[in-house]
């Protein structure tokens, strides 16, 4: 189960292009939107804001006290300074704790493996996992145990992966999650053979 980590937000009047005058006292503009399709306008104290932001990423759960009333929240989109990386503008998603979310999860890969150990080159095209359940379900990572990959060529797709219960991969099964190359001599190598053979 993922932490749950804690922000207070108040309501926002500065609305549209106004809102960029937050940014100068201090404060980030933001928007709550709930299952029902309401949203609200918030603002949040900046410093507070990074720091929860840098803990709970799009996995936690963030609980959000607006005007008393307690949310918990999903993280949904930041948008932040080029150059800088200072936040400008966040949305929230209030959701319902019986009622099923979709969301990404990184994916991390561990262990060790032979054909990696003996030169091959790792192929990691999927940094990320589309995932339904609960909120209360959402894992902080997917992990993926790189000891399946013994020989060069081999590969592992989504569906060899062993979900946490309650989680549902929303992706391609087929997608492959993380494979091994032969070191780049030894392949042009074989190629080399392979052409030479047919001659």
């Amino acid at each position: 189960m993922a932490t749950t980590f804690s922000i207070k937000a108040e309501p926002r009047t500065l609305l549209g292009k106004k809102a960029k005058r937050l940014l100068r006292q201090g404060y980030v503009p933001g928007v709550v939107f709930r299952s029902n399709g309401e949203s609200t306008a918030v603002q949040f104290e900046e410093r507070s804001l990074g720091r929860i932001l840098h803990q709970a990423g799009t996995t936690h759960l963030i609980e959000l006290e607006l005007n008393g009333e307690k949310l918990t929240t999903l993280l949904r989109a930041v948008d932040r300074e080029p150059i800088t990386a200072r936040i400008r503008h966040v949305n929230l998603w209030a959701m319902a704790m019986d009622e099923p979310v979709e969301t990404e999860v990184p994916i991390v890969l561990e262990g060790e493996s032979l054909a990696l150990k003996s030169g091959g080159v790792l192929i990691h095209p999927v940094e990320k996992l589309r995932v339904k359940c609960l909120p209360t379900q959402i894992p902080e990572a997917i992990h993926v145990n790189l000891a399946a990959l013994e020989n060069f060529g081999d590969s592992i797709h989504l569906r060899d992966i062993q979900l946490p219960a309650g989680v549902q991969a929303l992706d391609d099964p087929d997608a492959t999650i993380a494979s091994v190359a032969a070191p780049k001599g030894m392949a042009e190598e074989e190629a080399a053979a392979e052409s030479g053979g047919e001659e």
